[in-house]
């Protein structure tokens, strides 16, 4: 039994059924797909942004189809002020490839920072992301903000813009 079902039988929340729908619960949150090779995002690559992404969605991952070694999830991307949710892929790693995820951070002044997700080579250099084999599937409903409101997001993304056409948000203005 995992620490959080053995906390729960001991609560009182869960009996014996209630422990095996806890346990495949907590499975069915967990991923076993294959990743591809991590590496950070670079402080260059931060860009200052007015407002963070919505809520991820939930995504349905397939099969891991041929040819396909690393699975990549779901991200929102930042294109001409508007959340757009790219789906997650299986794809097949380039050689010597890396990829860091997205990220959106918060300085200690509260300002927030957020930087694409980006394939790169051996030395660090960006490249065009590898070509999907298979999407996830993922809901293209409204997402809603904590007041209940209705977030302005686009529709649901396959593929990312194009390495040269990226565009990032302008930095803001530094203070005097």
């Amino acid at each position: 039994m995992t620490r959080i079902g053995s906390l729960l039988a001991r609560s009182g929340v869960v009996g014996g059924a209630g422990r095996l729908s806890a346990a495949a619960l907590l499975a069915a949150c967990s991923s076993t797909s294959a990743r591809p090779p991590y590496s950070p995002q670079p402080p260059a690559a931060l860009a200052r942004v007015d407002f963070g992404p919505p809520p991820g969605r939930v995504e349905s991952i397939p099969p891991q189809p041929p040819g396909a070694d690393a699975w990549v999830d779901g991200e929102w991307i930042l294109r001409r002020g508007r959340w757009f949710w790219l789906l997650g892929r299986w794809v097949h790693t380039p050689p010597g490839a890396t990829y860091s995820p997205w990220v959106v951070v918060r300085s200690s002044e509260g300002a927030l920072f957020y930087a694409p997700s980006q394939w790169r080579d051996s030395r660090g250099t960006p490249i065009e992301p590898p070509a999907a084999i298979a999407f996830a599937a993922a809901s293209g409903s409204a997402v809603f903000d904590p007041q209940g409101e209705i977030e302005p997001t686009g529709r649901n993304l396959e593929t990312p813009p194009a390495l040269g056409r990226r565009r990032q948000p302008a930095p803001a203005p530094s203070s005097p």
